[in-house]
């Protein structure tokens, strides 16, 4: 049985889930995250996005371990920076892919504000058909992203390419992301590591909520 990879790398937290293939454009203007970003796309290394649970004042105890349960998330995603844009020395607008999940088993905070956290890495979802009795939500799928560009609702590109609409990971990932879900939600869809499983949920959602109604405005 091999041995979960582990390594060490910088935080950003944020108020949203990043899943693999999936893009996140962020402007960058706090000095900590401009070193961390300047510093990932020099030397081609990845930062892990995780959303952020609870973090007050009083909780930034520099240098010191903080309980990965009270501050973050237990899971997050490796993001490659794809587009590099220093508009201004204070300012850089970046593009980001989502890679390969990873389980936060510790956090400490530097001298300078950044967070760095000690994870472990997951395995990439395997390879898995859309069955039959999900087919209907992978078609709602393609409907939300052809409406989305049809109408050009967003001007940032909403996945990698190339696109897998046969996947389970796939779909789930994607519907995920464009579905108005409770971060804990998505937090919970993200640690699943069956990606059947994370659609099997999806399915559930969607009917329970009758989000298949849903008009993308």
């Amino acid at each position: 049985m091999t041995t979960p990879e582990q390594k060490t790398i910088p935080l950003f937290p944020l108020g949203t889930i990043l899943f693999p293939d999936g893009i996140i454009p962020l402007k960058i203007f706090e000095a900590r995250y401009l070193d961390m970003i300047k510093r990932c796309f020099r030397e081609g290394t990845p930062f892990g996005v995780i959303s952020i649970i609870n973090i007050d004042s009083d909780d930034s105890e520099t240098g010191n371990q903080v309980s990965v349960q009270k501050s973050f998330s237990e899971i997050g995603t490796l993001a490659m920076i794809e587009d590099f844009d220093p508009v201004q020395p204070t300012v850089y607008m970046i593009r980001s892919i989502g890679t390969q999940r990873f389980k936060l088993l510790s956090a400490r905070q530097e001298s300078d504000g950044l967070w760095v956290g000690d994870v472990e890495m997951l395995e990439n979802d395997r390879s898995i058909p859309v069955p039959p009795e999900h087919q209907n939500v992978a078609d709602l799928l393609h409907e939300m992203i052809h409406v989305i560009q049809s109408q050009n609702l967003i001007e940032e590109p909403l996945f990698k390419e190339p696109t897998d609409p046969n996947d389970c990971g796939w779909v789930a990932n994607r519907l995920a992301e464009l579905l108005p879900l409770s971060l804990p939600v998505k937090n919970h869809l993200l640690g699943q590591t069956n990606p059947r499983v994370r659609l099997d949920l999806i399915t559930e959602i969607i009917e329970d909520d009758d989000l298949r109604k849903l008009v993308v405005h």
